[in-house]
């Protein structure tokens, strides 16, 4: 188990994406840490072999991006994702798995997972996919990416949904869900609105309790159908 706090950089080079590891693996956990320790782009803040470890320190750390493994001992990669995009709600939650059945797809996704990476994958399409998660994309490894697109061409055609109002949201949280819809990241928010990064992520609590969701994606999803 390795942690690291947040440092605070005064230069005005851009900061690394900071990225925590959840993976029981010895060996592909350490692969991924020397992965982020040798990316000038990336930076390890946190590794742990279970998410139950992953859920005992992760808030006090706030990483930008973690990686998840959906075989865990103990709790679940799909469960500890559910509990972690409520815990820290701004954070990219990124699967990293062997698993490219459609149930373990759809099952991570509808938990809250921002992307699905397949191992195997070169470190460059890593680093790539960790920075589309942080910039508020949703990485795909291709494969995964194919079942998604299937997997929306089977579904029969149905009559439209009614619209369900959006409960009452106040003015800020609109215009953060505005924004994410618009395809800014959670930092991004924050800077453009002069708030701190730690009031949207606030921010974003209150709006998951108030949508019943467990996700950024679903937040967003729910404010263009009910807007």
């Amino acid at each position: 188990m390795t942690t690291k706090l947040p440092h605070t950089d005064t230069s005005n080079a851009t900061k690394p994406i900071r990225v925590a590891v959840i993976e029981d693996d010895r060996v592909s956990r350490k692969m991924l840490e020397r992965l982020l320790e040798k990316n000038a782009d990336c930076e390890l803040a946190g590794s742990w072999a279970t998410g139950e470890e992953a859920l005992a320190e992760v808030k006090r750390i706030q990483p930008d991006v973690v990686l998840v493994d959906l075989e865990l001992p103990g709790m679940t990669g799909e469960d500890c994702i559910g509990a972690l995009s409520v815990m820290i709600p701004c954070c990219a939650l990124v699967v990293l798995t062997v698993h490219d059945n459609p149930e373990r797809v759809f099952s991570a996704l509808r938990a809250g997972a921002n992307g699905y990476l397949l191992k195997g994958a070169s470190s460059a399409e890593l680093v790539a996919g960790m920075k589309a998660a942080f910039a508020g994309g949703f990485p795909l490894s291709p494969a995964v990416a194919g079942l998604v697109i299937q997997a929306f061409k089977k579904q029969p055609t149905t009559p439209a949904k009614p619209i369900i109002p959006l409960p009452s949201l106040a003015p800020r949280e609109r215009q953060i869900l505005d924004l994410l819809a618009k395809g800014r990241a959670p930092k991004e928010v924050a800077a453009e609105l002069f708030i701190s990064y730690e009031t949207v992520r606030d921010h974003l609590k209150n709006i998951y309790q108030k949508l019943h969701v467990r996700s950024r994606t679903e937040a967003v999803l729910r404010y263009l159908e009910g807007s």
